[in-house]
Formats: C-alpha cells, structure tokens, sequence
C-alpha cells in the first residue's frame, strides 16, 4: 500500500512541483534577461536575516551585472523582480512616467489590518487622495510652528549626553538617538509625552524593536507577503504584530478622542488629521483651504494608519541617520571641527540660539547629512509595481504588468563610478557645485517623483538640529567598544549596525 501511495500520488505531485518551480524559475531566460540562478524556496534571497541583509544581497548582483545590463532580474520565492541600475531609466520610472509606476506593490489589507492602509503602501485614486490631503501638513510654515517643541527636547538631549561627557564612558548613541527622535515625534506630531530619554523601559522603544528587528523567521514572513501580497490578504495575514497594532492604535484613539472631548488644539500633526476627520479639509499657513477636490472625511482607522507610519517610520529613520551622522564625525575629526565652526559662526549672529532660521543657514550641517544619507540611506531600497506594459525607452526591454520593479538606492549611492572612493565620508560631494555634476537620481534616499517621502523635511530638520545641539557644546570620538569595521545588522529591516554605535563625548572643549 505505502509503494502504491509513493507511485501513484508522491512522486507525481513532486515531479509536477518540480516543473512548476522550473518553469517559475523560466521567467527571466525566456525574455534573455541576466539574472543569477534562483534557489528554492527563496530564490536569489537565501539567507537574508542570517546570513545576508537584504542591501548586500542586492549590491552584490548590482556589481555583478551592472557593467553590460541596464537592467537585471532576480527572484523573490517563486516571483520575478526586476532590478534598474541606469539612473536614466530609473529617472522614467520614478518622475517622468510615474502615472505608470504610481503603486509600491507592497502588503497591506484595510478591511483586517486597517494599521496597515498606510500613505506608504496603500494605491491607485486612494493614495492620490490622501497624498494630496495630507501635503499640506508639512509646509515650511507647519512644520517651523512644531519647532518650538522640537527645541524644548533638545535641550533634555544634551543633558542626557553631558551625563556620560568625561571622555571614557561609552555612549549607545543610537538608543540615546531613537530616544530623541521618538520623543520629539511623539510631542510634535501627537502632543504625546513618551519622556523616552529618561526612561529606560519606554514601551514604544520595546515596540519599534519589534518592528525594524524581526527575527529570521519574520523576514521570510514578510518576504512572502511580499512575494504574494494578493494571497497573503486573502489568507488575512497580518503584518505587524498583534499586540504592537493594538498598543498604538488605543494611544491613537484615546488622544483624539480626549482632544474633540475636551476642545484641545495643538500645532501638531494629529491636530491636522482631526481637521480631515472632522471637515475633510486642511488649512494652509495663510488660513486658506488646501484645495483638494473632495471634502471626504477620514475615518478613525485611517487616522490610525497615517500616524502609525508617521510615528514608527518617521523616528526610526531619524534616529537612525542622526547616530550615523555622529559616527561619522566622530571618526573624521576634521569634518567634525569645521561642522562645529559653522554651527558656531550661524549661532553667533542668533544670539546663541538656535532657531528654525539659525538651522537654515547652515549648509555644511546639511552637507554632512546628505553624504551619511548616501552611506548608510536608512531604507536601500525602493520599490515600484507596473500598472501596465511598458517599454523602456532607447532599451530591447518591456516591464510586463504587475511586475515589481526594485531601485536599488543602497547600491547606487555606493557605486565607485558615480561616487569614486565610496567609502569614505566627504560632506564636499555634496556643494552645489558637486551635485550639478551629478545625476538626478544619483541620491534619492527619501525616493524621487510624486510619490517621495512625504515627511523629508521634517526628518531632515529633525536631524540637523540633533546634530547642532550636541556639537554646540560636545566633542565626539569613536569608543573602544564600538566593533570596527561597521557591519549592518542582518536581522534589520534599516541600517543598523551590527552591536551598536559606541561614542565618547567630552564637553568644554578647546577651540582650533
């Protein structure tokens, strides 16, 4: 009985698996595309969590390919992506035929995670929608009205960091950074006082953890909601964990709910949100409507979902680009000494202060900024879907619909050919001069084209003003402890480093 089992219903379900594999595995040699060869179940991401971030494992085919291809596939599981490197195709993509690469591709299920139907993943007429209701929240004007708070935190930064200025001891700059960063957007965009950088077991850090360092077996989760978004939402799977859902959600709905109870109005994001809730319209900084075409409100769920990507996305990457930064001038100390000049010299004319106007003036904070954004871009990168059949213009190649189409952002900013020397930090590759020589799409760590990081601004602020108030009274060198070289760590979903960024500061320094 067990031989007949075997010979009439075993081995031809896994020979039929092993041509339906075969022929899955056919896609790119059928159209004469490069590719390296895929290996089941993951396809060319075997590895990734373990032994492999997903940034190395694309860099390394980028090399590979890059010389002779415009354009080069792989596989994720069974699914064909396509991989652009020719920053002039990546141009048409992201800008000039955006209206055909509008969508991410990326998992999300309003009807059973409503957390997910986030401006970031959600598509078509919806994103449009929300994309151009939720603009206006982040004007000059807007976002100059939440620095006051964004101020009041810097200076509970500073104190944190002099606590541990002697020099010796070794400073988790990264933790001391999301702390910042989550305290900051907590208080500025949710009137929320999280109080991180003084408490050591805040629930929000343990829940970021969660989210941007799965283990193993999460990133193959996520990879096959990835691979098969379609599926995963009729299988109603979800994407984030249960409980971190359930957490931010109720801190979400209580607050409004306690602000439209009790009349409150703060300048702040969540404020603007409950404008769109309650008149489906935002005011611009001259009092005036927004001008969106439709007064629809938004519900609580998707109140929910906009502040859920705003919170947990906004303050990870800041933190993340903001101890990068530190580490960056901590370990070229001629560029930490000119930083620091500047921030002086544009103080000095502000009475000591800084003000959102002190920080606009100074450029070479920015430049230092932008040249660890092209190093370490905390997300590497970029994904677009083809809503239609499309034909790369001057190339023997057509993208066929529904096929997802990977930027690799990581690759492109660490390319010798347009960077020479890579690795080393060099704040001048970005004067003005330097990026007019350069490619429009040769830095994109925020994307390109109608659909770029909504909130840019006011990450970037965010950032030079961390900066600015550690430098104004603090010297930075790299600890003993920090593990050299810088390894990301597998597991995270951004740019982590493998055991942390370890710093020493000391304060009342020598001026050159």
């Amino acid at each position: 009985m067990f031989i007949a089992i075997l010979i009439y219903f075993v081995f031809p379900l896994i020979t039929l698996a092993y041509f339906y594999v075969k022929q899955k595995y056919s896609y790119w040699s059928y159209r004469n595309v490069a590719h390296p060869k895929p290996k089941f179940p993951l396809g060319n991401f075997s590895g990734i969590g373990s032994k492999y971030h997903i940034t190395e494992i694309v860099q390394k085919c980028y090399k590979k390919y890059k010389k002779d291809n415009s354009a080069f596939g792989i596989y994720l599981t069974l699914g064909p992506m396509l991989i652009v490197n020719d920053l002039d195709v990546v141009k048409q993509i992201l800008i000039k035929d955006f209206n055909k690469f509008h969508d991410r591709g990326v998992f999300y299920n309003e009807q059973n995670e409503p957390i997910s139907a986030h401006l970031f993943a959600i598509e078509g007429e919806k994103w449009r929608y929300l994309r151009n209701k939720l603009s206006p929240t982040f004007t000059s004007g807007k976002i100059k009205a939440m620095f006051e708070t964004m101020a009041s935190i810097g200076e509970q930064f500073v104190d944190v960091v002099n606590q541990s200025s002697d020099g010796q001891t070794a400073i988790d700059i990264k933790d001391l950074c999301q702390r910042f960063t989550s305290d900051v957007i907590g208080s500025c965009a949710f009137g929320l006082e999280y109080d991180s950088l003084h408490n050591d077991n805040a629930k929000i850090l343990e829940m970021s953890d969660r989210i941007f360092r799965p283990t193993v077996f999460r990133n193959i989760y996520i990879l096959f909601m990835l691979a098969f978004k379609d599926l995963s939402v009729k299988l109603r799977l979800k994407q984030f964990p249960e409980d971190v859902a359930d957490y931010f959600s109720h801190i979400i709905e209580d607050t409004v709910v306690y602000r439209e109870k009790n009349n409150v109005t703060r300048l702040d994001f969540l404020n603007l949100l409950i404008q769109l809730k309650n008149k489906g319209i935002i005011e611009d900084d001259e009092g005036n409507h927004n001008g969106a075409d439709s007064h629809e409100k938004l519900t609580m769920n998707e109140i929910i979902a906009q502040s859920f990507i705003f919170f947990f996305a906004g303050f990870e990457t800041s933190s993340t680009t903001l101890s990068f930064a530190l580490f960056n001038l901590a370990t070229n100390p001629d560029a930490q000494e000119k930083a620091r000049q500047e921030v002086q010299e544009v103080l000095s004319r502000h009475d000591g202060k800084i003000t959102y106007t002190a920080l606009q003036e100074m450029k070479y904070i920015e430049q230092v900024i932008n040249e660890t954004l092209r190093i370490f871009p905390p997300v590497g990168l970029l994904i677009r879907i083809a809503s239609e059949s499309y034909k790369i213009p001057d190339k023997d190649l057509t993208i066929d619909k529904g096929l997802q189409v990977l930027i690799p952002v990581h690759a492109i900013q660490n390319d010798p050919e347009i960077y020479p020397n890579p690795d080393k930090f060099d704040p001048d590759r970005f004067t003005p001069e330097n990026i007019q020589s350069r490619h429009h799409c040769a830095f994109i760590p925020f994307g390109e084209g109608p659909r770029n990081c909504i909130g840019m601004r006011f990450a970037m602020l965010e950032v030079k003003f961390g900066i600015v108030q550690l430098l104004k009274t603090l010297k930075f060198t790299v600890s003993d402890k920090m593990q050299l070289p810088v390894q990301i760590d597998k597991r995270s979903q951004t740019a982590q480093v493998k055991g942390g960024i370890w710093l020493n500061a000391t304060k009342n320094f020598t001026k050159k």
